[in-house]
């Protein structure tokens, strides 16, 4: 990934696997300056905040082991209200959003191989697992037969030939991506490794030509959709270098890696029914001290159209939130002397406040606040809630804001590709399917809310 020129492009594939501290770039003019951006913000595509966090495990599961009972609530399906609550009652329109032009840069460095490392074994065992998954035994055997030492990340790498990835099933491909991705993130070190499967793209949708659209043209689609994979709802592409290679317009690549950056979220209206107090919803959204400057607004919905009148919630949220919601970071050069850009801790801890607290950038710092300006709730959840998401050994995988009913306000990565939006709570599963196995969910509620 790069910052190119004054717009601050970023690099449409957020492509450098291989690569130490900074990105390699192809040749460019010499009006167009370049700035290389830290290696740690690349691999915030997908996380929001990287494994592992046993420091902070005791206290996690000690001091919130989570209820049996504690499940979150109905999901939202498309075009679908809730249930009625003390939020009023919320309808939802699925939209699709994308990172502007200007952020997709046409520069992607150079092309690299696919590499899979797995964690040390012996040729036997390595052989087994990849059968495991669904290969062919002439092709598990030599995987085995190309396999090497990996230096210096423990373990062994294979490098499989560009005809054996491109004739993967569909299922096979998951198997294999899905286990790499979770063993690259188990045994994360600051050297990536299976960087194409821990920062694959991902989009919640049924078909490629949903997912890519029409700025993509018919061909390109083909080329792509052989390699897709999918689960619960959700299709991932991890082979960019085996396509883009076979792209040589480099306008329809940069098309390409803003349609692969696409992102499904909702609009959310608010309707306040006669069965709801009008004070009850004031006091819902109008938490960390707002209820007097809502309730104007919440008035006139209740007399417009006779009683029908809808109002985005957007309006309704704290300024952090509102002034983010369904937009792009904007990196600057300022920015590359902190240690990872805006995020999900950064932003969950920043809900209420009116101006950002940059603090929260440094994960030690937030999560210290999570554990000492916090409290654990397990039912009658509010807005502003942070829903902290956690695999079975009490690692931090994820952290997202409670709105109302199922939705929650995200920001699913580091990465400036990635958005602030809003989302049903039950499709962060599928976003984050290397973790989904083994979810914990939490909430956690400010002491001076």
């Amino acid at each position: 990934m790069c910052i190119v020129g004054a717009t601050a492009g970023i690099v449409g594939g957020a492509r450098s696997s291989g690569m130490t501290e900074t990105t390699k770039l192809g040749p460019r003019k010499a009006t167009s300056p370049v700035v290389a951006v830290p290696r740690r913000w690349l691999i915030g595509l997908m996380a929001c905040v990287v494994v592992p966090w046993l420091v902070v495990g005791g206290w996690w599961w000690i001091t919130s082991e989570p209820s049996d009972d504690l499940a979150p609530p109905a999901a939202v399906e498309a075009g679908v209200s809730p249930a009625v609550g003390p939020w009023g009652e919320l309808s939802v329109t699925p939209i699709v959003i994308s990172p502007p032009m200007e952020y997709v840069s046409r520069v992607w460095g150079e092309l690299q191989p696919s590499v899979w490392h797995f964690p040390p074994m012996t040729g036997d065992e390595l052989e087994t697992l990849l059968r495991s998954f669904g290969l062919a035994a002439a092709d598990a055997a030599r995987l085995r037969t190309g396999a090497r030492a990996a230096d210096p990340v423990p373990g062994v790498f294979v490098t499989p030939e560009a005809d054996l990835v491109a004739r993967m099933s569909h299922e096979v491909r998951g198997n294999v991506y899905l286990w790499l991705a979770k063993s690259a993130l188990s045994g994360y070190t600051d050297r990536p490794i299976n960087f194409d499967q821990v920062s694959s793209y991902r989009f919640y949708g049924q078909s490629i030509d949903e997912w890519l659209g029409a700025p993509v043209s018919a061909e390109t689609r083909k080329l792509v959709e052989p390699y897709v994979y999918r689960r619960d709802g959700f299709m991932f592409f991890a082979d960019i270098e085996q396509v883009r290679s076979r792209i040589t317009n480099a306008d329809e690549l940069q098309r390409l890696a803003k349609q692969l950056l696409r992102h499904a979220t909702v609009l959310v209206h608010l309707r306040v029914p006669p069965s709801v107090s009008l004070d009850d919803v004031a006091e819902y959204w109008g938490r960390g001290g707002r209820r007097t400057d809502l309730r104007p607004l919440l008035e006139s919905a209740v007399r417009a159209n006779g009683g029908a009148g809808l109002i985005d919630i957007s309006h309704l949220l704290p300024t952090v939130a509102r002034d983010h919601l369904y937009r792009y970071p904007r990196p600057t050069v300022e920015d590359l002397s902190r240690p990872l850009l805006a995020n999900c801790l950064w932003t969950a801890l920043n809900f209420f406040n009116p101006t950002p607290d940059d603090r929260f950038l440094d994960p030690e710092i937030a999560l210290a606040t999570l554990k000492s300006d916090y409290y654990v709730v397990q039912d009658n959840f509010q807005l502003g809630d942070v829903v902290a998401f956690a695999d079975r050994h009490g690692n931090l995988v994820h952290v997202a804001v409670h709105l109302a009913g199922d939705l929650v306000f995200s920001k699913n990565g580091t990465s400036a590709l990635a958005p602030w939006s809003i989302l049903p709570l039950s499709r962060l599963r599928g976003h984050y399917a290397e973790y989904a196995d083994d979810w914990q969910i939490t909430y956690h509620r400010r002491k001076d809310m």
